[in-house]
């Protein structure tokens, strides 16, 4: 608003008057909103103040204050009773309408409070855009639209790449929040803003974990039930969030397809060939991911049969075994260097003691063997350590091998991506490339095992001076780093959280509850999501930074409406976000026209069907 307009006009065109009756500060200040004026909640306004600064020497300085209103109500001043309310009619009253906002920026940033009586006003374009934060960020996503005014709200991606912070942190309910969907849809903008703004190529690749069902299968499909029901209406929204994608996607009927996307399962048991172990997708779409031996030896995998009870002495007795493994497999890489074995020879195998060992079930019976033979190189290592902590060491493997040993296969060593195989592959996943992993048939050891064994990995592989950057997007997080105890897994993703920023890996974590999941791993997570939540969960620390209003407000919150905090605004904002425009399970795939070459094929498929109806 123009600063030389009078105060007459200024009166027109404001909503109300900071209140003098209750006290303004840096955070919050209450608005006596004219009576006609419709104001309503998540309206973002503005106010400004005069002050002196302190030196003496300057001028008066305008403060602007930018906020978000967090609660409105009306009621009558000059009622004693409830029961008053029956003889209104003789009782002098005048209506009250106050609204409270929560600040969200003050330009310049000096923390002084509001003068009470200042005129307040709707915060529209760029005031908007000042009100969420948006001016400020060098470089944003957009991540949904504001509840009030349907314009877009952005994340500050400094504080999601490293730049300034790191990590994502989304809790709802299932299946009410839209935490999957909404995950999803902000790992799509990250490596899209990076594709635009990088020169040459991306420096982002993303790892998928699909942990229910089959649903992240289908991403790269467009969505049936968006494209023919109710279409018009999430149109307009995604129109509105960016027209590149309406113009990318939307209109094309295009899924998740900005990259290439690519997808990966274990096998099926008891299976004579390599089969991925899906019933929805086409085989002939997922890889089979499988790895052999020699990995799960090289790469100390074998912690991962551990659970969080073990006792500290088998705990080191595992680690004995891994370091004796790992040396295994060293003298086995200089044999292949040194030409005495040939690198077409070999299969993935290692040989321990002149036993080849080729998956668990041979270890197994390596293993059984080991403590009858005093001159057993593997003996030397553990005969300090008592009997039966050795035979809780083989229970431990034996029980972790029922879940696990047919992804251990020596069939891996070649399967389907040359000589890499898949295992390597995932790890040195390219930039622009988003790899789905699918874990969702899969027990849960099983699935522990495949998310820590791929995480540790890459882990790794940025500690060596890597360039890309990986996203890392993993629901049920609570299943894999409780708030209690401790695991392998559990130690990757606090490391995760903790050093990912600097080493170039964001972990977007997906939870039902935020108490239930690590500490590091919330407390690390810069940027935080909000979806509908239960009464019990909304009032627990992890959401200290939400108003009682907005508590109360989270527990009847519908699908698709959420609240963002992030560093760089003050105050949290609920957001909308759309329908998505790519399939979200098997249900929803509809046929994807991207593929055809020009709009006079499409054209003739058209015709043709409207021939056989």
């Amino acid at each position: 608003m123009p600063m030389n307009i009078t105060n007459e006009e200024r009166m027109d065109k404001s909503v109300g008057v900071i209140l003098g009756t209750k006290p303004a500060s840096p955070s919050e200040f209450f608005i006596a909103v004219k009576r006609d004026f419709p104001l309503q909640l998540d309206d973002t306004v503005w106010t400004e103040t005069q002050i002196k600064l302190s030196d003496g020497i300057s001028e008066n300085q305008t403060i602007r204050f930018y906020g978000i209103v967090d609660s409105v109500e009306r009621s009558y001043e000059g009622l004693e009773y409830d029961s008053d309310m029956y003889y209104i009619s003789n009782i002098p009253v005048e209506e009250r309408y106050v609204a409270r906002v929560k600040i969200t920026k003050i330009e310049p940033e000096i923390l002084v409070p509001p003068r009470p009586n200042a005129h307040v006003f709707l915060a529209r374009g760029e005031d908007f855009r000042k009100a969420i934060g948006a001016d400020a960020m060098k470089r944003k996503i957009p991540a949904g639209l504001s509840l009030a005014q349907d314009e877009v709200v952005y994340i500050d991606l400094d504080f999601v790449d490293g730049e300034k912070g790191a990590h994502i942190s989304i809790s709802g309910i299932s299946g009410v929040a839209t935490k999957t969907s909404y995950g999803m849809f902000l790992l799509h903008e990250i490596m899209r803003e990076s594709k635009r703004s990088e020169v040459t190529s991306s420096k982002y690749a993303a790892i998928i974990f699909n942990v229910k069902g089959e649903d992240l299968l289908f991403i790269d499909k467009p969505n049936k039930k968006f494209h023919n029901q109710n279409s018009d209406e999430e149109r307009k929204k995604w129109r509105k969030i960016s027209e590149q994608i309406y113009k990318d996607f939307i209109e094309t009927r295009k899924g998740f397809s900005v990259f290439d996307v690519k997808f990966f399962a274990p096998p099926k048991k008891n299976s004579a060939n390599l089969r991925p172990d899906v019933s929805q997708k086409p085989e002939s779409e997922v890889e089979t991911f499988a790895l052999t031996f020699f990995d799960f030896a090289k790469y100390n995998l074998i912690k991962y049969c551990l659970s969080e009870d073990d006792s500290d002495n088998l705990k080191a007795l595992v680690e004995t075994v891994a370091e004796y493994l790992s040396r295994k497999v060293e003298d086995l890489e200089n044999k292949i260097k040194n030409g005495s074995i040939k690198s077409e020879e070999f299969d993935g195998s290692i040989y321990i003691s002149g036993s080849k060992i080729e998956d668990l079930d041979g270890f197994l019976q390596y293993l059984e063997r080991v403590w009858d033979n005093q001159k057993d190189e593997l003996f030397q290592k553990i005969r300090y350590y008592n009997h039966p902590t050795f035979n809780a060491f083989i229970r431990r493997v034996k029980n972790f091998s029922t879940y696990v040993g047919h992804i251990i296969t020596p069939r891996a060593a070649l399967y389907n991506s040359g000589k890499e195989g898949v295992f390597r592959k995932i790890i040195n996943i390219k930039p622009g490339n988003i790899y789905v992993i699918h874990i969702g048939n899969l027990q849960e050891p099983a699935q522990r095992f495949l998310v820590g064994s791929i995480l540790s990995r890459i882990f790794e592989e940025q500690e060596r001076g890597s360039e890309r950057k990986v996203i890392v997007f993993l629901d049920e997080l609570s299943k894999y780093a409780p708030r209690e105890g401790t695991s392998p897994i559990k130690s990757v993703l606090e490391d995760i959280a903790e050093r990912g920023r600097s080493l170039g890996i964001i972990l977007i974590g997906a939870q039902q509850s935020a108490r239930t999941v690590s500490k590091k791993i919330i407390m690390n997570s810069s940027v935080k999501v909000v979806g509908r939540m239960s009464p019990e969960e909304v009032h627990s620390p992890e959401y200290e930074f939400l108003s009682d209003e907005m508590k109360k407000r989270l527990t009847v919150f519908q699908p698709g409406r959420l609240i963002l905090y992030q560093p760089s605004v003050f105050a949290p904002i609920p957001i909308k976000f759309p329908l998505p425009f790519w399939a979200t399970r098997f249900s929803e795939v509809a046929e994807d026209i991207s593929k055809f070459e020009n709009v006079e094929e499409k054209i003739i498929i058209k015709e043709k069907e409207e021939d056989i109806f």
